[in-house]
This record gives structure tokens, sequence and C-alpha cells, in this order.
């Protein structure tokens, strides 16, 4: 990874946490002590975080604050490893044989198909990665839904994916969301957020996989009003306190 790219992770670490410590920092990214004080030295001079000792923190303008601009998929899959697998495995246990299911482009919802059964099942995505995961063939079948290609995090969007998105069903469709606050998903562009949109009108059961660091956090562009029937998919290290008012919007799976 260049520095400028660990540069941004540690910035969006500090901003999802509000504070991280170096040995955190040093097992996501898998560098030194040594690295990562140098590189919270240099943020810490440009203003980017508030270095502590041991660690550092989020300037108190950018916490909570919706992001500018999306994460690299790279930066994606460094962050909340384990959260992520835990939600995983728990949202690919609810797949049936035999379901037709649309998997969204977050990098959580790469690692529920690395993990689902393997049983004959119907996949459509809008992410490449997740479309090459099954590229050599087994029993599932898998559909790649076309359109403009953002390599930055290797999906396609637009209006040929919405358009094709739009003329399908599904038993399940498995989004990631940038942020949820006050019942409402997040997600950082217009086209993404669009795109599910059209997903979950067309599923008949809608599971949102978003770890801890999502919770009461925006985007750019809300997406979707959360219903009873929405099914929340998190890890246990989110507070019991909105845990409640999470509930009180839809279901919630730990």
């Amino acid at each position: 990874m260049l520095k400028t790219e660990r540069h941004d992770t540690i910035v969006e670490m500090c901003r999802a946490r509000g504070t991280v410590t170096v040995r955190e920092i040093a097992e996501i990214l898998g560098v030194s002590d040594m690295t990562v004080r140098r590189d919270l030295t240099e943020l810490s001079e440009e203003g980017r975080l508030v270095r502590f000792r041991g660690g550092a923190k989020t300037t108190d303008s950018t916490l909570g604050r919706p992001l500018i601009c999306e994460p690299s998929h790279l930066e994606r899959q460094l962050l909340h490893i384990d959260e992520k697998t835990h939600i995983a495995e728990l949202a690919a246990s609810r797949v049936q044989e035999g379901d037709t299911i649309f998997l969204g482009s977050s990098t959580t919802v790469e690692l529920v198909a690395q993990n689902l059964p393997n049983v004959p099942l119907r996949v459509v995505t809008n992410s490449l990665p997740i479309f090459n995961l099954f590229a050599d063939g087994d029993k599932r079948e898998i559909i790649l839904i076309g359109g403009a290609y953002r390599h930055h995090s290797g999906t396609f969007m637009g209006a040929l994916a919405e358009s094709a998105l739009s003329s399908l069903g599904f038993d399940k469709a498995f989004i990631g969301v940038n942020g949820i606050r006050d019942g409402s998903l997040y997600t950082s562009y217009f086209d993404a957020g669009r795109l599910y949109q059209i997903a979950l009108e067309r599923a008949r059961e809608h599971l949102i996989l978003a770890d801890w660091s999502k919770m009461d956090m925006l985007g750019f562009y809300a997406f979707h009003d959360l219903m009873p029937d929405d099914i929340v998919v998190t890890d246990p290290a989110v507070g019991e306190e909105y845990l409640e008012s999470l509930r009180t919007y839809c279901n919630v799976i730990l």
C-alpha cells in the first residue's frame, strides 16, 4: 500500500471510531509500530487528526460527518475485518437452496459471497470481485449486471445497471451501507444508492449489513428508510442503547 493510501485509511479509521491505537493500526495495515508513529506525526502536522500517546483521534470537525469521497476497495477491505466476517457468516447462513439473491458491492457482501452454502443458487451482482469468485463455475449460477464501470470500487453502476436490475426479482438482497442514522440507510454516491434502492424494491427479504462503525453515521445519499420487516445484520460491538433505537425501525441480528 502506498503511503498516501495508508494515510487516508488511518484518517478514515479515526473518523469511524473516534480514537484508534497504534497497535490497532499496525495490525490492520500490516506495518510496524514505528511506521504508524511516523504516519501519525505527519498526519497530525497536516491537521488531519490529533495525536496522543499510543494513538490518535479524529479532529472534532470530521467526527460523524459524511465522507466527501468513498474509500477505495482496498481501504475498505482493511477495516473491521473481524466484525465484517462475523456479519457475513450470519448473513450467509440465511441463504437456502434454490434462492435467487442480489449481492451488492461492499466488502462485507464479498465476505457473504465467500461464505455462501455450496448448493444450487442464482447469484446476481454488480460487483466484479464477487463475480470473479464464481467465474470458474460451480453449483451456483452467477449473473453480472453491466453498466458504467467504476474502477475505484470494482462495480458497475448507472442507467444500464438500473434498467437490468429493475426487470429481475430476488428472494433476498444483501446490501452494505456507509451509514445508518435515524432509520435511514446512506451511501456515498447517488448512483450506488439508486441501484440498491431498486434491488430492495425487487427483493422479498432485505438484509442490511453494517458493522458498529456505520451506526449513527451519515453518508451523502439516503436511499432507503428501514421498515419493520427489514433485517440489519451487525456485530456485538454496537452499544445496547443504539440497538434499542435501531430495533424500533427493523429487526436486528447480532
